[in-house]
């Protein structure tokens, strides 16, 4: 079933925030849904006023008034002694009949907290402030990625390839900075979104904002009186890395036994923003079944998701993705599933002279004078003789091994010497 919008379009505030709603029917919710999670929520509290009763749905005050008005006129609350007169000092608990109604309320989720957004008002929110360029300009860039040490070719490349906003796979040898490109430009994304704290799908719940995943402008939520609906969140623009760990449960929404709550998945999560791919190929989902799970979604912009009673839906897919390998592109997949990958990068072993450019950088960071005849000395004694591949992690790894052992010895200064740089290589490398 494909959602379309309701009532968000034309409410919004001048900031591009949707309004709050000043009456039940503006939530797009139904009454009962919302008094169901009423009821949970004053179970949970001793004795709330209004007042904090709309601070824990994220609703205003006329919604919860009216909310309050429906469940005291149906005997599920009653209203105990206020701290003064009118009634927004007014404090509720539950009746009998209201503890029943809680109970049969809670068998059926457990959720309690901002009042969920409808997926259709969600998906109006995500078409609105969607990802597009992200302002990845040259300068954009190249200042994100400056930290590293990249020819030109490569630099330009990677621009080019998340200007475009298509998905990207990043390839090449471990330890060239692969992870650490997809990271920093995740970083510099810029700008911001407003994302609800919950959706509801067919009656259901289920959980989208992730503090672990989604940073709050000015890290808090809106106040009251804004005028901004209380059910959203102001976040940075999303940048979620996921690694190894990536399954195919992951990729749908997971409802929780025990809570009877759906968790969001990874890419709905990630909309607005990047969702990169870390060690692409090592997930417990094979690289081809992730592809082909997402052949749509690359491509359309559109993901379909199901939930546990066999309902799908469809959502939009605004995500720049960004995949990180070290196995070759051919092991991962075939050329016909490959080719929904649009860009395809090789981050190259770095030249010598990158290679002391590197080394260079990592002595300034660590505080240790640079020598480069000892780079030269490094690169002919431990390089040259077993045909090993330069990495631009070894440099950082090599100078810090050099700072860890100067400071196990109680030495004042540590030093980029060919003796130093031999003992660290007698345990970094493999062969000597």
């Amino acid at each position: 079933m494909t959602y379309t919008s309701s009532i968000l379009e034309t409410k919004l505030t001048d900031d591009g925030f949707p309004r709050e709603p000043t009456f039940i029917n503006d939530t797009g919710l139904d009454a009962e849904f919302l008094a169901e999670l009423a009821l949970k929520a004053i179970y949970y509290s001793t004795r709330p006023a209004v007042g904090e009763l709309a601070d824990m749905l994220g609703l205003s005050l006329p919604v919860m008034q009216e909310l309050l008005g429906i469940l005291t006129r149906d005997g599920l609350v009653e209203i105990v002694a206020g701290e003064g007169q009118g009634p927004a000092t007014y404090r509720y608990r539950l009746t009998g009949k209201g503890q029943e109604r809680a109970g049969g309320a809670f068998e059926r989720n457990a959720y309690v907290g901002p009042a969920p957004v409808p997926l259709a008002d969600y998906i109006a929110q995500v078409r609105r402030q969607s990802i597009g360029g992200a302002g990845f300009t040259p300068a954009v860039v190249a200042s994100a990625l400056n930290q590293l040490v990249l020819n030109e070719t490569t630099l330009t490349r990677v621009g080019r390839a998340i200007y475009s906003g298509r998905p990207t796979l990043i390839h090449g040898a471990s330890g060239n900075g692969k992870s650490t490109i997809a990271h920093l430009l995740g970083q510099a994304i810029s700008g911001d979104v407003v994302i609800p704290y919950a959706l509801e799908v067919y009656g259901h719940i289920a959980r989208l904002f992730d503090p672990s995943k989604h940073r709050l402008i000015d890290g808090k939520n809106q106040p009251r009186g804004s005028r901004h609906d209380r059910r959203w969140a102001r976040t940075q623009r999303p940048a979620i890395l996921t690694g190894g760990e990536l399954t195919r449960q992951g990729l749908e929404f997971v409802l929780d036994d025990r809570s009877k709550v759906y968790e969001a998945p990874l890419q709905l999560k990630a909309n607005g923003g990047i969702l990169i791919i870390d060690d692409f190929g090592r997930q417990q989902i094979p690289a081809v079944e992730l592809l082909n799970r997402w052949i749509v979604a690359l491509e359309g912009g559109v993901d379909h998701l199901s939930l546990h009673t066999g309902q799908t839906i469809e959502v939009p897919f605004d995500v720049i993705t960004f995949f990180s390998t070290n196995l070759p592109p051919d092991a991962l997949a075939d050329e016909a599933f490959l080719r929904r990958i649009r860009y395809k990068i090789e981050i190259p072993d770095p030249t010598p002279e990158e290679f002391g450019a590197i080394f260079q950088r990592v002595c300034k960071e660590q505080g240790v004078a640079f020598n480069k005849p000892a780079v030269d000395y490094l690169l002919e004694r431990w390089y040259r003789p077993y045909d090993r591949h330069l990495r631009g992690c070894h440099p950082r790894d090599l100078v810090e091994a050099i700072v860890d052992g100067a400071r196990y010895a109680e030495k004042e200064t540590p030093a980029l010497t060919n003796e130093a740089l031999d003992e660290v290589c007698q345990t970094y490398f493999l062969t000597s």
